[in-house]
């Protein structure tokens, strides 16, 4: 299982404080390992294509597309914003 940032992701990322970056890391690295946890913390999206699903980390949400070796992370934002 793998978690891919694009290139807007991952400036998305690195805009965001310290403290939240570090939750976001240790949130994709405990899915990485457990896939009970992963399945019981995506969620599906519907009528927002290409994104297929999202993972909550505090007030910020990660928007993902499924791919064959694992996710792909299209945005990452606070949650009043991230689906706009």
């Amino acid at each position: 299982m793998r978690f891919v940032f694009t290139h807007k992701a991952n400036k998305q990322f690195n805009k965001l404080d310290g403290q939240t970056q570090e939750r976001i890391k240790e949130k994709l690295q405990l899915l990485k390992q457990d896939k009970e946890l992963l399945s019981s913390n995506l969620k599906s999206v519907v009528n927002l294509l290409p994104v297929t699903h999202r993972i909550r980390v505090g007030s910020y949400r990660l928007l993902l597309s499924a791919d064959e070796r694992g996710f792909i992370v299209l945005k990452v934002a606070h949650r009043s914003q991230v689906y706009q």
